[in-house]
């Protein structure tokens, strides 16, 4: 009876692995899937920054805000940012486990580093840059 339930238990650990396999590689391709729409978002901004530009040097620009243009510039970069955040944490660490710990947030910072501690909350106001918190989904 003994090889038969470790035989149980080598089939359970290796379909628990294989789920987790799947379920990362499903992430990350959902998260590539987000990174090449906002690249193409950037691109197509630049190009259309570009345009307004050239017409403005020619002196054929009509008097249009192109601040809709940098906005969705500068909000396409924030969401490649998280993106790409997203993905080197699951590449590394896999899918998180949703409801382990509510009280811990991991933070993306600039130098690549991941941290489980709390977020420190700032006192100044926000800027562009700011750091990046994963959040995970409960499931219901």
């Amino acid at each position: 009876m003994d090889f038969v339930d470790k035989l149980g238990m080598a089939l359970s650990d290796t379909l628990d692995y294989l789920i987790d396999r799947n379920r990362q590689k499903a992430q990350l391709n959902r998260i590539e899937a987000v990174i090449k729409n906002e690249t193409e978002i950037l691109n197509r901004a630049y190009i259309a920054l570009g345009k307004h530009y050239y017409k403005t040097l020619d002196g054929k620009a009509e008097e249009t805000d192109i601040s809709q243009i940098c906005d969705t510039i500068k909000s396409s970069k924030l969401r490649l940012k998280k993106a790409k955040a997203r993905y080197e944490y699951i590449f590394k660490y896999g899918v998180p486990t949703p409801g382990l710990r509510d009280d811990i947030s991991v933070v993306y910072i600039d130098d690549g580093y991941y941290s489980n501690e709390k977020k420190p909350e700032k006192k100044s106001e926000p800027d562009e840059e700011q750091d990046i918190t994963i959040a995970v989904q409960k499931d219901n």
